[in-house]
């Protein structure tokens, strides 16, 4: 069903649900948004949780070409003439050291590292030393940098100006140590996250005399075993000459920058201009680049764009796993799948509420794939590399820092979800993790369930999203992430309607690949899927003594009712992450901290938390709690919530009345989106004009806008919107 859209503009844009993850990143949840450095650098580095360690040769040879031992023969020679290196070539001259202070020796590397980049033909970067180490007090900049060229004499260096960070300490001690680790990861998280031109970031720390070359891309963080400076001096030009190498192209691709993308301004404004294929989209408007708060995943990052000939269309940049497909392969395989197995009246209702596809294509730079590197690969110390565990503990916090646009709604704080991690870096791997730089460009432009003030669009608009769930599942495919960031209104002459987006994670329903596991966001997961097991199914007979033949139990497989359970968690969500404007702006009772309170237990946002599964199965409770914290309007609205709860688990008992036998006949699929789509259509009609606002705004007493409210919004209002 469709209702007149009427949802005004809204001043910012609610933050979308974590990105699909098993554990939701702390840099999507409130810590890391305060601003805080201590807490946001915690956030960054508690997501990220390890880092891969190498040998130093590995990861030197990925940065660029190294001399040839007569060239570097013949840079030791300009170096010592230059007064670099002493008449020996065996130390460097500004590191002589009295033999018993460390403690006073002195870090002059500009002349060192200058040395050797000028002899590098075409260099495209020069050295900068920030400020003196011990009257540094700005904690968030590294200790110096090579920036482009260009940039050396800008007054304000900015994150997307640094090629590589540096980070020094003069001990070498455990606390030295991980200070500089935690400073050249924010470094590198801020270069990532801040440049939508950069594919990867070299970086170096030195403690005392040891050097440690980084890298951070998308599918890892990487660090060599250290080497000495001192000592290795060969090895000391030869990355410089490197680095400086790789950044004579125009585009410095080696170090990282992405010649696919363009920065430019328009009307004073930061845009880009992406080529995807042989089109080239300028972007006139960011909408979610929360993804690239993510150091290591997907890096996503969704913009309004317009191509050549003005038509606004939707890009999405993200950097997908090596062994999984392309969005818009798997969209082309379900259109297939729907043009084959539904009637054609059928077909043409699924396209129009599957969010269209306009182009995708992976990224190509020289005719390759941009994949993420493997140091490696063909290595002749391949199988050297192992996964250390990141030191949490904090360093002390010097200023704010600012989060992306279209963070995640607010589950507690960060403390809350320390206990939850997974042991990702306890598990055992062996292969190291690649990402394959990935577009695709969207025909529809919307507005997704999370951004929408009208309840009446939210309800329709969910209510688009099932019936796109319904062809999908008719033709025998499971969407796997369903939540109020994956589906968009869209409004056209005809009023609104909502679409479904967001494929990356959908599969045919037969299908035994390795990505149809615990997928989805972590918000809207089913219970099912969120413990990996049918929960449903009737009490087994009882065992029978002396029988020692123990049958395991059947692999799980995500169905298509945990698709529907999805969209009731959506359902569950608008309700309890909102209240009416018309009870947020009354004098009443209304305790907006007792159901913040019950969102935090519907919605703890981590793996296996017992009071999102007891919100969930609780039917009786469910309904007593809907009624006591909910607004009177809204519950009046909702009050089928629990019914539909109680409809979904009587159809999960039925299709695992056999187990371990799963029955997912026709008509239980068509029996559970008949019903599901009765429960949204009739708390759309009771939706009326009900404006929402969202309990943390109230809580912050920021006082909504009057319903039918005609007040003035700043020109760069707006909803925020996002595709796919």
């Amino acid at each position: 069903m469709m209702a007149t859209p009427h949802t005004p503009p809204s001043q910012k844009s609610q933050p979308p649900p974590p990105d699909t993850a098993l554990v939701p990143p702390h840099t999507s949840q409130y810590d890391y948004r305060t601003g805080d450095l201590e807490l946001g650098r915690e956030a960054v580095l508690t997501d990220l949780r390890r880092y891969l360690q190498v040998p130093f040769v590995s990861l030197a040879k990925c940065v660029g070409a190294v001399p040839s031992q007569q060239r570097l023969e013949e840079m030791h020679d300009h170096l010592i003439r230059s007064e670099v290196l002493t008449n020996d070539g065996l130390e460097w001259m500004d590191f002589i050291r009295p033999a018993n202070m460390s403690e006073e020796m002195t870090f002059k590397l500009e002349g060192i590292i200058s040395g050797i980049l000028e002899q590098v033909p075409n260099c495209g970067v020069s050295y900068l030393s920030n400020m003196l180490l011990s009257e540094r007090h700005n904690a968030s900049l590294p200790d110096g940098y090579l920036v482009r060229a260009k940039n050396r004499t800008a007054a304000r260096m900015h994150w997307f100006d640094i090629a590589v960070p540096f980070g020094f300490k003069k001990e070498r001690d455990a606390k030295a140590v991980r200070d500089n680790e935690h400073k050249m990861i924010w470094s590198l998280h801020n270069i990532m996250r801040e440049d939508p031109c950069r594919r990867f970031a070299f970086g170096i720390t030195i403690e005392d005399t040891q050097l440690r070359l980084w890298l951070g891309n998308r599918g890892f963080l990487a660090v060599t075993e250290p080497i000495n400076c001192f000592e290795n001096i060969d090895d000391v030009i030869s990355l410089f000459y490197a680095l400086g190498f790789a950044s004579a192209s125009t585009s410095l691709k080696g170090l990282g920058w992405d010649p696919t993308v363009e920065r430019i301004y328009v009307g004073g404004k930061m845009q880009y201009k992406f080529t995807v294929g042989d089109e080239v989209l300028t972007t006139t408007r960011e909408l979610a680049t929360y993804g690239a708060d993510y150091m290591v995943g997907r890096g996503t990052r969704v913009y309004e764009a317009t191509d050549t000939k003005g038509e606004t269309v939707v890009i999405k940049d993200s950097w997908r796993e090596i062994d999984h497909q392309s969005e818009g392969e798997i969209v082309e395989k379900i259109l297939a799948s729907c043009e084959k197995k539904l009637e054609t009246k059928d077909f043409a209702d699924a396209k129009r509420h599957f969010v269209g596809v306009r182009l995708w294509k992976d990224v190509t730079i020289d005719g390759a794939s941009d994949e993420t590197v493997n140091p490696m690969a063909g290595d002749e110390h391949d199988g050297t590399w192992k996964w250390k565990h990141i030191d949490l503990r904090p360093i002390l916090p010097e200023r704010l820092h600012s989060s992306a646009t279209g963070d995640v709604p607010d589950s507690g704080k960060l403390s809350a979800f320390l206990s939850a991690q997974l042991g990702i870096v306890g598990r055992k791997e062996t292969r190291i993790p690649q990402r394959i730089h990935a577009r695709i460009v969207f025909h529809d432009v919307g507005v997704t369930v999370k951004d929408l003030i009208s309840l009446a669009d939210s309800l329709s608009c969910l209510s688009g999203g099932l019936k796109g769930l319904y062809y999908l599942h008719k033709a025998g495919w499971i969407h796997g992430d369903f939540s109020v960031g994956n589906v968009i209104w869209v409004v056209g002459d005809n009023g609104g309607i909502g679409k479904l987006g967001d494929f990356e994670y959908a599969k045919e329903i037969n299908s035994n690949t390795s990505h149809d596991v615990r997928t989805g966001t972590m918000h809207f997961m089913a219970i099912e899927v969120e413990h990996q097991e049918y929960l449903f199914q009737t009490l087994a007979p009882p065992p029978i003594y002396g029988d020692t033949d123990v049958p395991s139990p059947p692999p799980f497989r995500m169905n298509f009712l945990h698709d529907i359970e999805s969209v009731w968690w959506a359902y569950a969500w608008i309700f309890f992450y909102h209240t009416d404007t018309t009870t947020a702006n009354s004098n009443d009772s209304f305790d907006v901290d007792a159901q913040l309170r019950q969102h935090q237990l519907a919605f703890p946002g981590a793996i296996g938390q017992p009071t999102r599964r007891d919100f969930f199965t609780g039917i009786t409770k469910l309904r007593h709690t809907c009624k006591s914290i909910l607004s009177d309007r809204c519950f009046k609205v909702c009050d089928n919530l629990a019914l539909f709860a109680y409809t979904l688990q009587a159809s999960y008992l039925k299709a695992e009345a056999e187990h371990p036998l799963i029955v997912l006949d026709d008509f239980l699929r068509e029996d559970m989106h008949a019903k599901a789509a009765e429960y949204l259509d009739y708390a759309q009609k009771e939706a009326g004009d009900i404006k929402l606002c969202r309990l943390f705004d109230l809580r912050k007493q920021k006082r909504p806008r009057e319903e039918g409210g005609t007040s003035s919004t700043p020109d760069n209002a707006g909803k925020r919107i996002r595709c796919g």
